[in-house]
C-alpha cells in the first residue's frame, strides 16, 4: 500500500509538472489562429515563448515514451521471453503489412484531396500516410477480433 501511495504521488507531480505547463501551451498554440496570418506573423510566432515551449515538451514526451518502451521491451526480453517473441514477430508482420501497403499505394491526388496550393506533397508522402493509416487500422480490427474471439470460447468454456 506503502509503494502505491508513493505512485500516486509521483504521478500528481508529473501531472502537475509536466502535463499542465505542456496542456496550457499547446492549448495557447491552438488557439492562436495564426495559421491564417501572414507570413511575417507566423514568423514571430515560430520564435514565440508558447510555440517553441510546446515543441519542446513535445519532442521531451516523445524521447521519454521512446524509452520507456526500449525499457519495459528488454524487461520482457528478460522476464519473459515466449511473449517478447510473439510482439517481435507482431512487430515484424506490422512492418510486412506495411511495406506491402505502400508498394500498392494509393490513388489519392493533391485535387482529389483538394489540398491547398501553397502546400507541397508527393506521392510517396501519400503512400506512406496511406499505408500507416491502413496498417493501424487493420491492427486494431485484428486485435479486436482475437480478443472478441477469446473471451467468446473463454465464456464458452467456463460453463
Amino acid at each position: 500500500m506503502d509503494n502505491e501511495k508513493k505512485l500516486n504521488i509521483l504521478g500528481l507531480a508529473i501531472k502537475i509538472l509536466f502535463a499542465v505547463p505542456a496542456l496550457i501551451a499547446c492549448f495557447i498554440v491552438m488557439l492562436s489562429d495564426v495559421g491564417s496570418a501572414d507570413d511575417l506573423v507566423q514568423q514571430e510566432f515560430m520564435n514565440d515563448f508558447w510555440f517553441s515551449s510546446s515543441i519542446n515538451i513535445t519532442l521531451f514526451s516523445m524521447a521519454v515514451a521512446a524509452s520507456l518502451i526500449l525499457i519495459f521491451f528488454i524487461l520482457l526480453i528478460i522476464s519473459q521471453p515466449k511473449q517478447a517473441i510473439k510482439s517481435i514477430l507482431g512487430l515484424i508482420l506490422s512492418g510486412i503489412v506495411f511495406f506491402i501497403l505502400y508498394m500498392i499505394g494509393t490513388n489519392d491526388t493533391v485535387e482529389s484531396l483538394q489540398i491547398q496550393d501553397n502546400i507541397q506533397v508527393t506521392q510517396g508522402e501519400f503512400d506512406f500516410t496511406h499505408a500507416g493509416i491502413y496498417t493501424a487500422l487493420i491492427g486494431i480490427a485484428v486485435t479486436s477480433f482475437v480478443a472478441l474471439f477469446m473471451g467468446f470460447f473463454m465464456k464458452l468454456f467456463r460453463n
